[in-house]
Order: C-alpha cells, then structure tokens, then sequence
C-alpha cells in the first residue's frame, strides 16, 4: 500500500505529503485543496485525538421560522419556490408570515386565530391555500348572437373540458 488509511496515523495533509515525496501521487494529482492547506495552516493541527473545542452554539431560529413550520405543516408544499433575487414577488409562505406578522403586531386577534385569519386575509386577495374553499373553475364556451334571444350562458367545468368536446361543439355551430 502506498500509504496508511487509519486516520490515527498523521493527518490527511501529511499523509498526502508523503504520497508526494515519495513518488505514488503525481503532482498534478494532488486535491485542489492541498495548495491552499499549505499556504493558510489552521491554527490547531485537525488531529483526531485533539479536544472538541466546547462552545455555546447561539440559537439560529428566527421567530417566522415557526409560522412557515406551522404554514407547510397545515398546507404542505405550494409548488416550486424562485429563490432568484430578480423575482420581484414574494413566495406565497412569505406572504402568509407577513399576514401573520401585521396580525401579530396589531395585537387584536387571538394567538389562536393568527394562523386562520391570515389565511383569510389572502383568501380576500384570491389566493386560497385550503384548494377545498376555492370557487369552482368554471368558463364561458358559448358568445351570445345579437338575433337570438337572450339565454343563459353555457357554463363548463374545465376539470371535465376535453379537446374533443370542443371541435365537436365548434363543428355543430357551423
């Protein structure tokens, strides 16, 4: 073998070290990161047997971290989410946090009802994150003709609209 794989003998840059020196790694082979390990040392050699270093780790929860938790808990995924900064919109759960958050801020609604009355709140701007309360899908497929009398429009549910239907009812018309 051309070098130790225990992890207990030296360290990773020193046993690359020695593939180099010794001939079994060609030079342009050495990992990219090998240059920039020799000219920036770490302070402390990553050895195994050395002491983790015992810090306090400061906490990394925001407090609309727990409303978009609790947002994709009770509606789940809105689809795909652009997180380019030339997209000028908000993600619909950005909208949401900011509901609550006015909500919140304004202090007249319940900790309870938070979470409803922002979903109301973008219900009232036409976005309906519970698909059950949204109005059904329905279009116009008929134009009313200036000689025929007045009739109720025909209404389809595009759920049930097939291609078919339609060059067959265009295909009657004629």
């Amino acid at each position: 073998m051309a070098g130790a794989r225990l992890e207990k003998i030296g360290t990773i840059f020193t046993r690359v070290t020695g593939l180099l020196n010794s001939g079994a790694m060609k030079p342009q082979d050495k990992p990219l990161w090998y240059d920039i390990y020799e000219a920036f040392p770490p302070k402390y050699e990553p050895r195994f047997d050395r002491p983790p270093v015992n810090r306090d780790i400061p906490p990394i929860f925001y407090p609309e971290d727990v409303i978009r938790a609790n947002f994709y808990k009770k509606y789940g995924s809105t689809g795909t989410i652009n997180l380019s900064d030339r997209n000028p919109r908000p993600s619909l759960c950005q909208r949401f946090v900011q509901e609550y958050q006015r909500f919140e801020s304004e202090g007249n609604t319940p900790e309870d009802k938070l979470m409803e009355e922002a979903a109301l709140t973008l219900e009232a701007h036409g976005i309906y994150l519970d698909k059950s309360r949204a109005p059904p899908k329905e279009t116009k497929t008929e134009e009313m003709d200036e000689d025929e009398p007045p009739r109720a429009p025909k209404t389809v549910k595009l759920d049930t609209l097939r291609l078919a239907e339609l060059f067959k009812e265009s295909q009657d018309e004629k």
